[in-house]
């Protein structure tokens, strides 16, 4: 959901040096790619096959997924949930 990239937008410079942020199109086409690019999103944009999906159990597009260090998901969010508050909190426990 474009909404819930323009909040990661406003999250991200706080976290760059600590938090790798990763876009994940879940669909066919280069829809989230372009639009990523021509609102200048600094994270890289990649492309899910269905054995990514299913192993994340990924159904909806704009699922968020945190993973630790370790491999841990830690964080999972479907469409729109996730306010900044919470990603903050989320992120910070991620670099602590």
């Amino acid at each position: 959901c474009r909404a819930e990239l323009q909040r990661m937008k406003e999250i991200h410079p706080r976290f760059a040096e600590e938090v790798d942020f990763v876009a994940v199109n879940i669909g066919y086409g280069s829809g989230l790619a372009e639009f990523a690019e021509s609102q200048g999103y600094p994270w890289p944009v990649g492309q899910a096959d269905t054995k990514m999906l299913d192993a994340f159990g990924v159904t909806v597009q704009s699922t968020k997924i945190a993973i630790d260090d370790n491999g841990v998901v830690v964080y999972r969010a479907g469409y729109g949930r996730g306010t900044i508050e919470e990603w903050n909190s989320v992120f910070q426990d991620l670099v602590d």
